[in-house]
């Protein structure tokens, strides 16, 4: 056998080696595609995404509207999250949940700074699911 010969033969793969990846691969996508057929069912349908979406923004325009009527744009001790607030009125299996909008949290990194709040609103479904989520920086000078 000449040296050529033998370096041709040598890279290519084996009718074996091939048939072995064809198997693996069948494997690995049947395992993939056996949980998405598992998980699809359990997740929220676009239509809950949007209705959370569209929850979360009315809440959070409903705390910065707040803050504008009250005539300023410090907030000092002032709740910017009035209780009872009617929100998601549509949809009553969403629950609202909201933090920083009642109280001035300690900043990150310099707990005397109480010239921010950072309200968080996210929106969760009757089995704790969270389905949206929103950030808003607030800063009183």
């Amino acid at each position: 056998m000449s040296v050529a010969t033998l370096r041709r033969r040598l890279r290519a793969f084996t009718l074996v080696e091939l048939i072995v990846f064809i198997v693996i691969m069948g494997i690995a996508a049947y395992a993939l595609l056996s949980m998405f057929r598992q998980t699809l069912p359990r997740s929220p349908s676009p239509s809950q995404l949007t209705q959370a979406a569209h929850c979360a923004q009315e809440r959070m325009e409903l705390i910065l509207g707040r803050r504008v009527a009250l005539g300023t744009l410090g907030f000092g001790s002032v709740a910017l999250d009035p209780s009872g607030a009617t929100t998601c009125a549509a949809n009553a299996a969403l629950n609202v949940n909201v933090t920083g909008a009642n109280a001035i949290v300690a900043w990150p990194g310099d707990a005397a700074t109480t010239r921010y709040r950072l309200v968080r609103v996210w929106i969760t479904d009757a089995g704790g699911t969270q389905l949206a989520e929103l950030h808003s920086l607030l800063a009183n000078y």
